[in-house]
């Protein structure tokens, strides 16, 4: 090969490296832009609670379930999926909706609370979780949810009141397992670290809402027709702001 030669080819070289190196350059670039996180990507503020809301995060629902025979009394802790009242309000006072598949049964935390002594077996804490949620009694495939609509939550005293906190009769429809059914109950709101801590329970009959109530061993084993459902909720008071919250 002619130096001649020589010197074409290390110019061609020359060129195409000189076009190469930023193109590789601009190339890798565009791979890292693609990386980084696009604004949609990013996580989005969660929405800030108003007056009246309930701060889902901490607000628990229980359920004590008692026996017949020689069943067992249970404890059950589930979850808000959304949730608000309007203390006071005589009409449209709020909604509370139940997210049945978040529903444990025999937690500690849900029997210290109802006030059941011990704890339940791994085995039967299944067949009980297996049972509730299943086909035959709150059937989560196909209701998910329950809905209370709080159509008043009246300022009430009983001939008993409460030592702390202010007394109201909350009254509205429940439904579950499609049904819906009047239901009222005396509720207890009072201060609490920046928040109104509303208490308050309700019975229901799982006939009246289309479930028949378990049983087993020819009948020699199963559970009561009344269930008593708990409310223990925080709710955002009407003049609190972030700060007084903790937040």
């Amino acid at each position: 090969m002619t130096a001649r030669r020589l010197r074409q080819l290390s110019t061609a070289m020359i060129a195409a490296l000189a076009i190469a190196v930023p193109l590789a350059a601009q190339q890798g670039n565009v791979g890292q832009a693609r990386q980084q996180p696009t604004q949609t990507q990013e996580a989005q503020p969660k929405k800030k609670l108003q007056p009246g809301d309930i701060e889902l995060q901490s607000s628990r629902v229980y359920c004590f379930v008692g026996k017949t025979g020689f069943g067992h009394e249970h404890a059950i802790e589930g979850t808000l999926t959304s949730g608000a009242i309007r203390l006071g309000a005589t009409e449209k006072a709020g909604k509370f909706e139940f997210d049945l598949r978040s529903f444990q049964a025999d937690t500690q935390a849900a029997r210290t609370y109802i006030g059941l002594a011990g704890a339940t077996d791994a085995g039967t804490v299944k067949k009980v979780q297996t049972n509730m949620l299943g086909p035959e009694v709150l059937d989560t495939a196909r209701f998910p949810t329950a809905m209370f609509e709080v159509t008043a939550a009246r300022k009430h005293v009983s001939k008993n009141p409460p030592a702390t906190g202010q007394e109201y009769l909350v009254e509205g429809d429940f439904t579950l397992h499609g049904v819906k059914r009047p239901v009222k109950f005396i509720a207890v709101a009072e201060a609490a670290e920046g928040w109104t801590h509303l208490r308050g329970r309700f019975a229901i009959r799982q006939t009246d809402f289309g479930i028949k109530p378990f049983t087993a061993a020819l009948g020699a084993v199963g559970i009561t027709n009344e269930l008593t459902i708990y409310g223990d909720l925080r709710v955002v008071p009407e003049s609190a702001s972030d700060a007084e919250r903790g937040k």
